[in-house]
């Protein structure tokens, strides 16, 4: 007989092959043979979109949804190992996938199911029916290094004590305010990356952030930008269409880099500043 060569192949192989895959795919191989059975179950990546859920069956929103939400809590109850990631996303422009109001309860409980697993990359930028509130389980994850949010209303509770280990926070078309805002960013001591998009609440953008390298600010209404305490940020981006509103703002925008010694690259877009 001839020898099962995907079998046969070392582990480490099989997990490259894995890590390569859908989810929906990786769950495929476990008819491949008995080595691959429950081989899937240990992968530490964990990535839910579109493409877990196929379209051809139906097209009705719920009916995608309820499939959507079933595959997420199935691959939840059988995954046995390690998670360093865990990725729930869609596209903005795939309307095929919605997170009804009704079903934000079971985003809740896979948050508080992944409490504990030292998660070291969260992300959740599906699309839902109305701001998902941030259930405060998920401000205990003390391993988190990345952390991106989507549509989502972000209010760390009082005991918040902050991602200590945190290095990239992406928050995009976010409710929060301005006290959770600081908090947030002064909780975080690690911080290298920061991204902002359309977040809805704050009127003054102040960051303080001793290790901040990089900064992308887009899409956003501010009165002002401040940067204390970053000294290493070598890297701005910001779009400033909405921020230059008055002729003061337009003439003292530059304060904003007077204590950034290590600034290296600056990119400004506004298409009515005159300098």
């Amino acid at each position: 007989m001839e020898s099962d060569r995907i079998s046969s192949l070392p582990d480490h192989l099989k997990d490259q092959i894995l890590s390569n895959l859908s989810i929906k795919e990786a769950v495929r191989t476990s008819v491949l043979s008995s080595n691959w059975r429950k081989k899937w179950s240990t992968q530490p990546d964990l990535v839910f979109d579109s493409r877990c859920v196929s379209t051809a069956t139906s097209r009705n929103p719920s009916v995608i949804e309820s499939k959507f939400l079933r595959i997420i809590d199935h691959v939840l109850l059988l995954h046995s190992g390690p998670i360093n990631k865990f990725e729930v996303s869609g596209s903005c422009y795939d309307s095929n996938i919605t997170i009804r109001t009704k079903s934000l309860a079971d985003v809740d409980r896979w948050i508080h199911h992944l409490a504990g697993r030292s998660i070291k990359e969260f992300v959740l930028t599906i699309r839902v029916e109305q701001y998902y509130k941030i259930p405060w389980c998920l401000f205990s994850y003390q391993s988190l290094h990345n952390l991106k949010l989507k549509w989502c209303w972000v209010e760390p509770p009082m005991m918040f004590e902050g991602f200590r280990n945190l290095k990239s926070l992406a928050l995009y078309d976010v409710l929060m305010t301005q006290d959770s805002f600081e908090n947030l960013i002064s909780g975080c001591p690690q911080l290298e990356e920061l991204m902002l998009s359309k977040v809805q609440g704050l009127t003054q953008l102040n960051i303080q952030a001793p290790n901040l390298k990089l900064c992308h600010i887009t899409n956003d209404k501010f009165e002002g930008i401040s940067f204390n305490n970053t000294l290493q940020l070598a890297e701005v981006y910001l779009e400033l269409s909405l921020f230059l509103n008055s002729e003061s703002n337009q003439s003292n925008w530059f304060k904003i880099f007077n204590h950034l010694p290590h600034i290296e690259c600056v990119m400004i877009v506004n298409y009515s500043l005159k300098v």
